[in-house]
């Protein structure tokens, strides 16, 4: 088992790897296209599909981009988006016009008033950003663990990774409070992650 230490240091060396990797190959152009495939991938995922109530993001430049889904899908489903708040994120109902650019995060996040936050057993689906995932469900994020202690909040909501194959690794080195992704849905293919 590796200690705590070694399992930070081994994540920090695999987020460098990734940003150098995606900062060459991650053009605006590929970022567009794989896009347009994981929100198509998106559409047909039977999860996704049957769930009223789904958790999403508003994409920094290095992420997936679900605009479209957010777009099509905000009349027909209940759709959430994340603010961050302290050492948290609540969501809160997706309205593109309430929406301001975070000075943290520099992310876009809604102004909705804190008692209008989700409550997390509502949510049916969340479908999670991250810098790498394998495809055993590990996740690595930014370092901060917003999504993992919301995950701890969120227990029965099936967790599905959005991501671009450039994304994906042999292995994430995991710490304790790492929370395992359901399915990696990615521009290749989607994939469920069995136990």
């Amino acid at each position: 088992m590796m200690s705590c230490d070694k399992v930070r240091e081994e994540k920090k060396a695999l987020r460098r790897a990734i940003r150098a990797k995606m900062r060459s190959e991650w053009t605006e152009e590929y970022r567009q296209a794989v896009s347009e495939r994981v929100c198509r991938q998106i559409e047909t995922f039977l999860p996704f599909v049957r769930s009223h109530c789904v958790a999403l993001y508003c994409a920094l430049p290095d992420e997936v981009d679900l605009t479209a889904i957010l777009e099509r899908y905000q009349s027909d489903k209940r759709l959430l988006i994340p603010r961050v708040e302290g050492d948290d994120i609540n969501f809160y109902t997706y309205q593109p016009e309430s929406l301001i650019t975070s000075e943290d995060y520099k992310i876009l996040e809604p102004t909705a008033a804190t008692e209008e936050a989700i409550d997390p057993a509502e949510i049916e689906l969340i479908l999670v950003p991250g810098v790498a995932f394998d495809l055993h469900g590990g996740r690595m994020g930014r370092g901060k663990g917003y999504y993992d202690r919301f995950f701890a909040r969120c227990p029965h909501a099936l967790r599905a990774a959005v991501t671009s194959s450039l994304q994906i690794v042999e292995q994430i080195p995991l710490e304790p409070w790492d929370e395992a992704m359901h399915y990696i849905i990615s521009d290749g293919q989607t994939y469920e992650v069995r136990d």
